[in-house]
């Protein structure tokens, strides 16, 4: 008696899963596909220098490079050239060794008392660039738990069933779960940066599983021992199964690279069962077969080793020139531009344009009128082969007491082949007139902007130190040198003495600085305001300065209408003492000297 705990047959889903791999292998191993429809035919293959120039039926011209072989470029430079490069291909090895963990259904874990074992398994595959076709081969095997010893294991029903104490139960475990499986299908490759790769290996195939061996017997009434139940592996051992396998590793030399694995794998086991079912007094013993659902998870380390490899030929292919496109020439208009009709004007304008095509019997213009008012949808469009256009009745141009405005654009079209871009032109109607009563306007009163600059000190004008009494400072006095020695005169040779000739004094100039006893000015507004007094007054929420100082002051006239200064007014210096504010002197730009 066969029993299946799984509803659907393995078996079927597993082949389908084959056919699946086997389909995108075929696709990884698969060439450049033929771009068009039908091949054309070689007209000539030139090889020269590892250079091979192959020449097709519809003009095209294939250039493939060998290797250690480069194409000049001039050649691939060209606007019209396609170039294009085989993937590498080669061979890669990869070993995975590390912890195999069971799976199974719920209620079915009972049935064989599977615990983690181990693993090892070997991938070789040959890639077309990331893509790859290989075979797998591996090995695995799953302990038995002491759990079937326990009281809700099969063994002590028995034994119950059949009045056996469990004290004279013998238990035996006569080997573990082992599976050996050769497995076909396709492979990725995906480069992480220059030092990672992430390699994904999808197989099918066939699984060979080994069932554990365990169970119990008690000593019999003739002193052979008397079997009370026992699991065995079943003489139909291969079955169909499926694993994908996931490698992270890290290129640790040129062909070299190690990483981490991690596994998943399905397939079916059957097995057989002696002693399932039992009855009270019955020394009858049947052998039953099962087939249960088996999967787990693996994980260990890699270990992979590339060999072959071989670099892909570079391919240009000079396409054959292109027909000559159609060019669709932008038309001018003629018709009024920006015109302004005024208020309640029944003028339409005249929309005319002008081809500036070589052939406009071709052409077909496109026609279309908007409001400006931002919706950018025309209401109004026709499609004509004149060169002018009047607007039909149904089309009404708004003009109220507002504003109207409109634009319109043309565009030219060759049998549908190309548009050319839109020439566009607008115009309008005035609004409506506003009649406005003139109020008489009051007098504006002068305003002045004035601005205090500077704040220089000033310490012999105007009663300081060295001052005149008017207040100037007094010119100073230059004094000559006296000769300190004299010239003695020369003796004559009769003994006379001829007279002296004096020496030529030439005073010196000295370079003029400015005012004297005055620091250089400063160019900072010290004080900006308006006023509509032009003579100068020290201002109250100006501070006065500590010591007497020279100030410069300056006034405009502002424009009565927008307040703009208009021009200059007076720019003069002034002196101001602190103990005296009211007292202000202008300074002339040339002061009276005493006399």
């Amino acid at each position: 008696m066969k029993q299946i705990f799984s509803g659907i047959s393995l078996s079927k889903r597993l082949t389908m899963g084959l056919l699946t791999c086997l389909t995108a292998g075929h696709i990884a191993s698969a060439q450049v596909p033929n771009t068009t429809g039908t091949k054309p035919t070689v007209v000539s293959s030139l090889t020269d220098n590892g250079i091979t120039t192959t020449t097709y039926s519809n003009g095209q011209v294939v250039k493939t490079v060998a290797d250690g072989y480069y194409l000049d470029s001039a050649f691939y430079k060209n606007a019209n050239v396609l170039r294009s490069t085989k993937p590498r291909r080669y061979w890669k090895a990869t070993d995975r060794i590390g912890i195999a963990v069971p799976f199974c259904k719920d209620g079915e874990d009972k049935s064989l008392f599977l615990k983690p074992g181990g693993y090892n398994s070997l991938s070789v595959n040959h890639f077309w660039g990331n893509l790859g076709f290989g075979l797998m081969g591996g090995y695995q095997n799953f302990g038995v738990k002491d759990d079937y010893q326990g009281v809700d294991g099969q063994i002590s029903k028995n034994a119950k069933i059949l009045g056996i104490s469990p004290s004279a139960l013998k238990y035996d475990t006569q080997g573990d779960y082992e599976d050996f499986y050769l497995l076909i299908g396709p492979a990725i490759a995906l480069p992480i940066g220059k030092k990672f790769n992430i390699d994904i290996d999808l197989k099918g195939g066939l699984f060979n599983s080994s069932a554990p061996r365990f169970g119990a017997v008690t000593a019999g009434s003739q002193g052979a021992d008397q079997l009370v139940f026992r699991t065995s592996p079943s003489a139909s051992k291969n079955q169909l199964g499926g694993l994908l396998s996931v490698d992270f590793l890290y290129n640790v030399a040129k062909n070299w690279a190690v990483g981490l694995n991690a596994q998943g794998f399905l397939t079916s086991t059957p097995y057989t069962v002696a002693g399932g079912d039992v009855a009270p007094n019955s020394l009858r013993v049947l052998t039953r077969e099962y087939t249960r659902t088996h999967g787990g998870c693996n994980f260990g380390l890699a270990l992979s080793h590339t060999f072959g490899e071989k670099t892909g030929n570079t391919v240009y292919s000079l396409l054959p020139p292109p027909p000559a496109p159609v060019v669709c020439a932008i038309p001018t208009i003629e018709g009024e531009k920006g015109m302004m009709y005024d208020n309640g004007a029944t003028t339409i304008p005249s929309f005319r344009w002008k081809s500036t095509s070589a052939t406009p019997e071709n052409e077909e213009y496109i026609y279309k009128l908007y409001k400006a008012d931002g919706s950018g949808t025309p209401i109004y469009q026709q499609t004509t082969k004149n060169t002018n256009l009047s607007l039909p009745a149904n089309v009404t141009l708004v003009n109220s007491d507002d504003c109207s405005f409109y634009y319109y654009t043309v565009q030219s079209s060759v049998e549908g082949k190309c548009l050319s871009e839109a020439v566009a032109a607008s115009f309008g109607y005035k609004a409506k007139p506003v009649v406005q009563n003139i109020v008489a306007a009051k007098p504006f009163e002068d305003q002045y902007m004035f601005k205090i600059f500077g704040g220089s000190t000033a310490t012999r004008y105007f009663g300081g130190a060295g001052a005149g009494t008017d207040g100037y400072r007094s010119p100073r006095k230059v004094r000559r040198k006296r000769l300190s020695t004299a010239v003695a005169p020369a003796k004559p040779a009769d003994g006379t003495v001829a007279p002296a000739k004096p020496k030529r004094l030439v005073p010196r100039r000295k370079k003029s600085t400015g005012l004297a006893g005055v620091s250089t000015y400063s160019t900072t507004i010290n004080y900006e305001n308006v006023a509509t007094n032009p003579n100068i007054k020290w201002p109250s929420d100006l501070p006065l300065p500590k010591n007497p100082s020279v100030y410069e002051y300056e006034v405009q006239r502002l424009n009565a209408g927008d307040c703009k200064p208009t021009g200059q007014v007076a720019k003069y210096k002034f002196y101001i003492d602190p103990k005296r504010p009211d007292d202000i002197r202008i300074i002339p730009d040339t002061p009276k000297r005493k006399r």
